[in-house]
């Protein structure tokens, strides 16, 4: 039996350890690249998050100013985002929500510890007294039902809840029935 003499098997031993390198350098850089991917979709979510517990910051905020309202009469003032919906105007459109401009002129702010870029801020719309408005009709915890002897007004409130970028903002809307005051 003849051995291999060594000259012949140099080159083979470069060649694998290239195809070893090659091998192990794409899966450095696979690690990399899904690394990269994770750590931004932590960061999204991360985003996400605070714009919806800023945006709840904000809807808690209408929430208390309506409960602690003495008069239906103070939602006629658009530029502290108190707006009163006349049921014979059939052309009433809402605040405009998506726009930033009106957030900042036409809305109420919000305090919050939340690290975020900026407070959250909300909007009321007085809907009426159940049944005197079409768009007081809404069912809200047992609200919707016909109460003898109460009259429950509407409310809508509108919060929106920006992130630690500022770039995104989260909207939520609710309804609010109280007893009429």
């Amino acid at each position: 039996m003849k051995l291999s003499s060594p000259q012949k098997q140099q080159g083979v031993t470069l060649v694998m350890s290239l195809v070893i390198l090659i091998t192990l350098t794409m899966l450095g850089l696979s690690s990399i690249q899904r690394t990269t991917s994770e750590l931004a979709m932590a960061g999204n979510q991360r985003e996400s998050s605070l714009m919806f517990q800023a945006a709840e910051v904000g809807l808690e905020s209408a929430e208390d100013y309506i409960g602690t309202s003495k008069t239906n009469a103070d939602y006629s003032n658009a530029s502290l985002g108190l707006y009163s919906v006349n049921a014979s105007d059939t052309a009433y459109a809402g605040p405009q929500y998506l726009v930033d401009s009106t957030w900042a002129t036409n809305s109420q702010a919000s305090t919050t510890s939340l690290d975020v870029n900026e407070q959250p801020r909300y909007m009321i719309e007085y809907l009426g007294d159940r049944y005197q408005n079409i768009a007081a009709i809404v069912n809200i915890g047992g609200y919707g039902n016909q109460q003898t002897g109460k009259i429950v007004s509407i409310y809508r409130s509108t919060s929106r809840g920006v992130g630690l970028s500022g770039n995104s903002q989260r909207y939520l809307q609710s309804y609010f029935g109280k007893d009429a005051p």
